[in-house]
C-alpha cells in the first residue's frame, strides 16, 4: 500500500525495443573503433606537422568563398522548408520559417547529416506558431523525402557531366559512366514529373502520400541542386586548383554524403571524410586534403552551428519583458526558448571535445617560449591537464543543458569562465580562449531557461551518451598518437616536466581525462536508482481527505493540492505526505492520522529514501514529535515558528491591539466590506477569486507556490473557506482558511489582494476572520511559520544557529524574513518552534535548499527530480 508512488505509470517497453537502445550504441562504438583502426592506417602517410602548415597557408580567400557559398547552401534550405509548408498548405512568418530551416538544419549537419535530426527543431519552432503536430509532421517527411530524391539526382547529375578524372576512379569508360548518370536523371526527373502532373497519391502500405504540385516540385529541384551544389563547392574550392574538375569532385561528394546518412553517425564524421580521402588522395597532396577537409568541417558543420546557437541567444535577449521588436520576431522569439538548451547543449559538447583534443595536441613552439618568461613550468603543467579535465566536465553537463538543470547551468559557467585563465596559461591558446568566451556568452544570454532546479549528476545518463563520450576520448588518444608518432616511447617519458616536453604533458593529461570520464561514467551507472515518485491518484486523494477530516490539524489540508505523495499506514488509517527534489525526499510536518501508527510511517518513509540512495527528511515537525524523529537517527534543527493565535483569548482591548482597532475603524470607514464564503460561495464565486490572484501574481511577477505553502488551485480553493473583501463593489482581496470537521482550528492558507489595494486590507481581513472564528467556537487560528524566527545566534550557538541567525538579520534582498514576523506579531500570536530532522550530517542544510525549491513554484509535482 505504501509503496504505490514507486509505481510507474508509463507503459512496458518490449524486449525488442530495450535491446535496440542497447545494441545500437554499442554497435556505434564498435563502428567508429573498427573506423579509428582504419584511419590510424591511412595516416601513415600523413605528417600533424604537414598538415598545420597546410592549415596555415590555404588563403584566405578561399575560406571566404567557401563560408559565402555555406551562406547560399543554407539560403537553399529555407527555400525548401517554404516549399514544404507550401506542400501542407501551412502560412508561416519568415521569421519562423528561418529559424527552423537554418537552426534546424545547422543542428542537423552537426549530429547526423542533413535533415535527419532538424526534425525536433521545425517541431517546436513550428509548434510554437501554432502549426498543427500532424501539418509538423507532414513538412518532416516532405523534407526528408525530398533530400534523398534530390541528392540521388544530383548524384546522378554530376556523374552525367563529370569529367576525365571520375574514370580513374571508376573500372568502366568515361562514356558508360555518363550514360548511366544521364539515364537515371532522367528516370527521376520523369517520375517526378509525371506524378506531380497526375497528383495521384502514392500508396505505401495504409500510409496514402499526396503528392505537391508542378511549380512545388520544380521549385524543390532547383533548391535542392542549389543547396548540394553549394555545399560541394564550398569543399572543392579549398582543395588545390586544376587537380579534380567540380563535377567529378561532386560524385564524389554525393557519395561520401550517402554512406555518411546510411552510417548514422553525427555529421557523418569518419565515414564521409575516409571516403573523400581514399577517392581523392591520388588527385591532392595528403596533407593538403586533410587540411581542407578540417577546414570544410569547421566552415560548413561548426560555423553555422555557432550561428544559430548565437542567433537564439539574441532572441533570447530580445524577449527579456520590457524589450520591443515586432510581432514577427516575438512569434519567432516563441520558438527560441524551447531550442536555447538543444543548441547549447550542442556548442558545450563542441567546447569539451575541443578541449580533449587541445590537451592531445603539441601547442605552437614561440607561444611556449613567450610564456616561458613569464609563468613557471609547475603552472603550466597544472594548466594542460585541469584544462583537459574541463573538457570532460563539459561533456558531462552536455546532457544537463539538454535538460534545462540549473545545477548544470551554474557548473557549465564556472567550468568555462575558470578555463579561460587556464587555456591561456598552457599555451597561449588564442582561439580556444575565444570558443570559450563564445560560451560564456550563450550561457549567459539564455539563464532564464534553465530553471529545473536540480544538480547535473541528478539526472539519468542514457547509454548513447557514454558512448559519444568514449568516442570523443577515443578519437583523443588517436590524434595524440599522431601528433607524436616520431617520439620514441619510454617509461620515463611520463615524468619529464620540461616546456619542451610536450609529449609527456599530452600523454599525463588524455590520461586524467581518461580516468575521469570513466570514474564519472562508472559511479553514473553503479549508483543508486534515485527512485520515481508519482502524483497521487484520486482515490488517494480522496482517502487522504477522509483522514484530514477525522483529525484537528487543518494544516493537513495542503495534502489535497495534488503536488505531494502519500505514503499510507498498514491499516490506512493514517498517512504521511511528501515530495522528492534531487537526493532529498522531504515529507511535509508530522504524520496525519492516528499517534500509535506515526512510528510506522516514519521508519517506513527513512526506510525508502534510504532504498534508492537518498536522504529523508521531515519538514516543519513539532516539538512533541522530536523523539520519533531522534529514535529515527535523524538530525534536529531549528528551522522558525509558527504563529498561532488562540481565539479564546484574543480580543481587541488594551493598547497592545490599538492598530488592529485602527485598522478595523478605518477599513469601515472607506468601505471595506467582510464576508465568509463557505466552499459551496466559493465555487460560485471563483472568477473573482482567480481575478485577484492573477493581478497579485502579475504585480509580484511570481510564480505559485507549492508543497509547504498553499498556491492557487482551483479544485484545493474550492475544498475551503475563504474571507472575501470589497471595496464600493469592487473585489479587493480574499484570505482562504483550512479547516477540519472537528471545527477546532483554523490554518490560513491564500492571502491575495489587487495591486494598490489600501496597506491595512491584510490587517482589517484578519482581524474579521479572527474575530468571527471565535464566534463559531474556533479554539485557534494559525497564520503560518515565520521562516528562522526565534533562532539565537550567541557565542554558543551550533553553525547552523550562527548562519541562521546572519540570514536572519541580513537576508532581506533575499526575503523579507523580519518583516514577515512583524507583520504576524501584530496580531499578538503564540510563537511555537517548528523543526527540521533530516538524514546525515550535512543533510539538514541540503534538504532546506531542496525545500525552498519545492515550495518556490519552480518544482513542477512530486515526480520531478
Amino acid at each position: 500500500m505504501g509503496e504505490r508512488p514507486l509505481q510507474s505509470n508509463r507503459p512496458l517497453i518490449s524486449r525488442a525495443k530495450v535491446l535496440r537502445r542497447i545494441v545500437a550504441p554499442i554497435v556505434a562504438l564498435a563502428a567508429c573503433a573498427l573506423l579509428l583502426v582504419f584511419l590510424h592506417g591511412l595516416s601513415r602517410g600523413l605528417d600533424y606537422h604537414g598538415v598545420t602548415q597546410a592549415l596555415r597557408e590555404t588563403p584566405r580567400g578561399l575560406i571566404w568563398i567557401s563560408i559565402l557559398l555555406t551562406a547560399l547552401s543554407y539560403l537553399a534550405l529555407v527555400v525548401r522548408d517554404q516549399c514544404a509548408l507550401s506542400y501542407v498548405g501551412v502560412r508561416v512568418s519568415t521569421p519562423a520559417v528561418l529559424l527552423a530551416s537554418f537552426c534546424g538544419s545547422a543542428l542537423g549537419n552537426a549530429v547526423s547529416f542533413k535533415a535527419l535530426t532538424g526534425d525536433t527543431v521545425r517541431e517546436r519552432v513550428y509548434g510554437a506558431v501554432s502549426v498543427r503536430p500532424e501539418q509538423t509532421a507532414r513538412v518532416m517527411l516532405f523534407i526528408n523525402v525530398a533530400f534523398g530524391i534530390s541528392l540521388a539526382a544530383f548524384m546522378a547529375g554530376s556523374l552525367m557531366l563529370a569529367g576525365s578524372a571520375i574514370g580513374r576512379l571508376l573500372p568502366v569508360s568515361i562514356i558508360s559512366i555518363r550514360c548511366a548518370g544521364a539515364m537515371a536523371l532522367l528516370a527521376i526527373l520523369a517520375a517526378l514529373l509525371l506524378r506531380a502532373w497526375g497528383r495521384k497519391p502514392v500508396a505505401i502500405g495504409r500510409l496514402s502520400i499526396e503528392m505537391p504540385s508542378l511549380t512545388i516540385t520544380l521549385l524543390q529541384l532547383v533548391a535542392s541542386t542549389v543547396d548540394l551544389a553549394a555545399a560541394a563547392g564550398a569543399f572543392w574550392f579549398l582543395l588545390p586548383r586544376g587537380e579534380i574538375d567540380f563535377f567529378s569532385f561532386a560524385a564524389v561528394f554525393s557519395a561520401a554524403t550517402v554512406l555518411g546518412v546510411i552510417s548514422r553517425i553525427p555529421g557523418g564524421l569518419g565515414v564521409f571524410d575516409v571516403v573523400v580521402f581514399l577517392a581523392l588522395r591520388r588527385f591532392v597532396p595528403s596533407n593538403q586534403l586533410v587540411a581542407a577537409l578540417l577546414i570544410y568541417r569547421g566552415v560548413y558543420f561548426l560555423l553555422p552551428l555557432l550561428l544559430a546557437a548565437a542567433s537564439l541567444a539574441g532572441l533570447e535577449l530580445r524577449s527579456v519583458p520590457g524589450s520591443i521588436g515586432s510581432k514577427a520576431g516575438e512569434r519567432a522569439s516563441l520558438g527560441a526558448g524551447l531550442l536555447a538548451p538543444i543548441f547549447l547543449s550542442a556548442v558545450t559538447f563542441a567546447v569539451g571535445a575541443m578541449l580533449i583534443v587541445s590537451g592531445a595536441t603539441p601547442a605552437l613552439d614561440w607561444r611556449l617560449a613567450a610564456l616561458q618568461g613569464v609563468l613557471p613550468l609547475w603552472a603550466v603543467e597544472i594548466s594542460h591537464l585541469l584544462a583537459t579535465l574541463a573538457g570532460v566536465f563539459l561533456l558531462f553537463v552536455a546532457r544537463g543543458l539538454y535538460n534545462r538543470l540549473d545545477g548544470a547551468w551554474w557548473l557549465a559557467l564556472i567550468v568555462a569562465l575558470v578555463n579561460v585563465a587556464f587555456s591561456l596559461a598552457k599555451g597561449l591558446a588564442f582561439g580556444e580562449t575565444a570558443a570559450i568566451v563564445f560560451l560564456v556568452c550563450l550561457l549567459l544570454a539564455t539563464r532564464r531557461e534553465f530553471t529545473r532546479p536540480a544538480a547535473f549528476m541528478h539526472q539519468t545518463f542514457r547509454l548513447g551518451w557514454f558512448i559519444a563520450i568514449a568516442i570523443v576520448i577515443a578519437c583523443a588518444i588517436g590524434i595524440l598518437l599522431f601528433a607524436f608518432r616520431d617520439v620514441a616511447y619510454r617509461r620515463e617519458i611520463w615524468w619529464q616536466f620540461e616546456f619542451d616536453a610536450q609529449a609527456s604533458r599530452s600523454l599525463r593529461a588524455i590520461l586524467g581525462a581518461s580516468i575521469l570520464a570513466l570514474g564519472i561514467s562508472a559511479w553514473q551507472l553503479l549508483r543508486t536508482a534515485p527512485g520515481r515518485v508519482e502524483p497521487p491518484s484520486a482515490q488517494d486523494l480522496l482517502r487522504a481527505a477522509t483522514i484530514i477530516h477525522d483529525q484537528e490539524r487543518s494544516a493537513a489540508m495542503l495534502a489535497l493540492m495534488g503536488d505531494k505523495s502519500f505514503l499510507f499506514s498498514s491499516s490506512g488509517n493514517s498517512f504521511l505526505m511528501y515530495a522528492k527534489r534531487g537526493r532529498s525526499w522531504v515529507g511535509l510536518f508530522d504524520p496525519v492520522g492516528r499517534f500509535e501508527e506515526w512510528p510506522e510511517l516514519v521508519w517506513r518513509f527513512v526506510e525508502l529514501a534510504d532504498k534508492h540512495g537518498g536522504r529523508a527528511a521531515f519538514y516543519q515537525v513539532r516539538p512533541d514529535s522530536l523523539p520519533l524523529y531522534l529514535d529515527a537517527g535523524l538530525r534536529v534543527v531549528k528551522v522558525g515558528e509558527e504563529a498561532c493565535i488562540y481565539l479564546e483569548r484574543f480580543s481587541l482591548e488594551g493598547s497592545e491591539r490599538y492598530g488592529l482597532r485602527q485598522a478595523l475603524k478605518r477599513g469601515e470607514r472607506e468601505g471595506l466590506t467582510f464576508q465568509i464564503l463557505t466552499p459551496q460561495r466559493v465555487c460560485q464565486q471563483q472568477d473573482v477569486l482567480n481575478e485577484i490572484s492573477e493581478r497579485w501574481l502579475g504585480h509580484h511577477r511570481g510564480a505559485e507556490r507549492r508543497f509547504s505553502v498553499a498556491g492557487y488551485e482551483p479544485r484545493f480553493v474550492a475544498a475551503q473557506s475563504a474571507a472575501l473583501s470589497w471595496q464600493d463593489g469592487k473585489p479587493l482581496a480574499f484570505v482562504t482558511f483550512m479547516t477540519t470537521d472537528l471545527q477546532t482550528e483554523a490554518t490560513v492558507g491564500l492571502m491575495r489582494q489587487v495591486p494598490g489595494a489600501p496597506t491595512y486590507t491584510m490587517e482589517f481581513m484578519f482581524t474579521k476572520l479572527a474575530l468571527e472564528l471565535k464566534a463559531r467556537g474556533f479554539k485557534s487560528l494559525s497564520l503560518g511559520m515565520a521562516p528562522l524566527a526565534g533562532i539565537a545566534r550567541t557565542p554558543l550557538s551550533s553553525r547552523w544557529h550562527r548562519i541562521a541567525g546572519l540570514v536572519w538579520e541580513h537576508g532581506k534582498p533575499i526575503y523579507n524574513f523580519q518583516g514577515l514576523r512583524g507583520f504576524k506579531n501584530k496580531f499578538r500570536p503564540a510563537w511555537e518552534p517548528r523543526y527540521l530532522a533530516a538524514s546525515g550530517a550535512a543533510g539538514p542544510f541540503i534538504t532546506l535548499a531542496d525545500v525552498a525549491a519545492l515550495a518556490s513554484g519552480y518544482s513542477r509535482g512530486p515526480s520531478s527530480t
